[in-house]
């Protein structure tokens, strides 16, 4: 239990205290929701990131790769996944 690198995204605000991000299936990327309905994707090698999903408008709360790495699936505060 260490930190071992921060991702920043500029204009990324967590929705709350207890938001989650999650780590791909190949610790390869990092994907974290924003309070503004993006969901940020970072690499973790480059640190930097690598997408930003608009497909939502509510706050993120969550977000989870599958098994297998795609698809990314992501809720909002309104319960829209």
């Amino acid at each position: 239990l260490e930190v071992c690198g921060t991702l920043r995204a500029s204009g990324n605000r967590l929705a709350s205290n207890w938001s989650r991000s999650c780590i791909s299936p190949d610790d390869e990327y990092v994907a974290a929701g924003s309070s503004d309905g993006t969901v940020h994707v970072w690499s973790i090698s480059k640190g930097s990131i690598v997408s930003t999903l608009k497909e939502q408008t509510s706050p993120i709360l969550c977000c989870s790769w599958s098994g297998i790495g795609k698809p990314l699936a992501s809720a909002d505060k309104n319960g829209y996944v």
